[in-house]
């Protein structure tokens, strides 16, 4: 195949590795090679589409179009938009997706979009709830009895273990943290430095089809005795004493944080509205559909105000532990976001008995602060 057979193609999604230097590469040849008015789209899961669009002639026929894995079975695509798509770019690819039959949702070029950025903060728990004392199996379970399709010690062995722990050594510090990925890294890096990535690594030295947090045996998997002990010498060296956590705090540290990414992402005007996260989460991240998505299942089951309280004291515990314990790194998804407590203070002055039936209390408050002089940036 060659770039020249792109001269006739009215739509084309570039989906090489993650390297920013690689998809500039591809996106110029592209752009040398079809015709004026080709949309070329990128299915990055997290670079900067702006800069990607940057090398082109005409950056107005760029935009992200972002497929989940494998994408002949995920029903999601996020298309992202970018700071010069055109209006036809942007309909072209919502009439694309739904020609493929996709749930579409248009969302905000940041870090992560909405999905990767929204899950970083329940990953990141995870796995500070894993020194702290929680077993890799009640992480799981916690999340499975929640409703998810899979828990998050899984999922890392699914998704690969390397991903964020390459990304980190080519940008040469491996204590990094962006919106799309957070520490603690310790687990993390020891897996990488073993080639232990997850179902793609195989052991042979025993039987195992692949191996990271756990031990993989064609359908069966066992978590790894050496992960186990490797958790003992890390809470060593960094000084966390473990201890026995309740299923409550596990899953109220996981999810409110997510949610609070998603009240973020509303606020700065990446999605639309509320129900748009729901989509993404229920159809590309196994959100128990039951649950009618995070956003739904924060002012419908659990309620904003105790969302925010619980926000609080958990915001509060974390900057504890991080004044007493200086192998910490920092992390701030804990700190309410400012849409959610400006919801929380519209419910308390009655404002959720005037909104009409049907429409979330987040969405409200969006629109009236649209109406104040706030735009979304879609």
């Amino acid at each position: 195949l060659a770039y020249e057979d792109f001269k006739d193609c009215d739509l084309i999604v570039e989906a090489v590795p993650e390297i920013m230097d690689l998809k500039k590469e591809v996106f110029l040849a592209l752009d040398q090679n079809t015709k004026p008015d080709t949309l070329i789209c990128t299915n990055t899961s997290g670079l900067n589409i702006d800069d990607i669009a940057a090398v082109l002639k005409d950056p107005s026929r760029c935009m992200g179009t972002h497929f989940f894995s494998p994408a002949h079975v995920m029903q999601l695509l996020e298309n992202v938009r970018t700071a010069k798509a055109s209006d036809k770019t942007i309909a072209t690819c919502m009439a694309f997706g739904k020609l493929l039959n996709k749930k579409t949702v248009l969302v905000g070029n940041c870090d992560g979009f909405v999905g990767n950025r929204m899950i970083a903060p329940y990953a990141s728990q995870a796995s500070t709830l894993l020194e702290e004392g929680a077993t890799v199996e009640q992480l799981d379970r916690v999340a499975e009895e929640f409703g998810m399709a899979m828990g998050p010690m899984s999922l890392g062995d699914l998704v690969g273990q390397e991903l964020f722990w390459k990304q980190r050594k080519a940008a040469g510090d491996m204590k990094k943290q962006t919106k799309t990925y957070m520490g603690p890294y310790d687990l993390n890096d020891w897996l990488c430095e073993q080639n232990r990535f997850g179902q793609k690594t195989p052991d042979k030295s025993i039987g195992a089809s692949g191996r990271g947090i756990f031990i993989h045996k064609g359908r069966d998997k066992s978590v790894d005795p050496e992960v186990v002990a490797q958790l003992e010498k890390i809470r060593e060296k960094k000084g966390i004493k473990k201890r026995n956590i309740p299923d409550e705090e596990i899953e109220e540290r996981m999810f409110l944080p997510l949610i609070n990414e998603g009240f973020r992402i509303l606020e700065e005007g990446h999605a639309v509205r509320s129900s748009d996260i729901d989509v993404v989460y229920i159809f590309g991240y196994g959100f128990p559909p039951a649950k009618g998505g995070p956003m739904f299942y924060a002012e419908n089951y659990v309620g904003l105000p105790k969302v925010l309280e619980r926000l609080q004291v958990h915001a509060a515990e974390t900057k504890r532990k991080l004044a007493e314990n200086k192998t910490l790194l920092p992390v701030d998804y804990f700190e309410p976001s400012k849409l959610l407590q400006e919801c929380v203070q519209a419910e308390k002055m009655g404002m959720k008995k005037q909104v009409p039936l049907g429409v979330p209390l987040v969405d409200a408050v969006l629109n009236y602060k649209k109406k104040q002089g706030g735009a979304s940036k879609l």
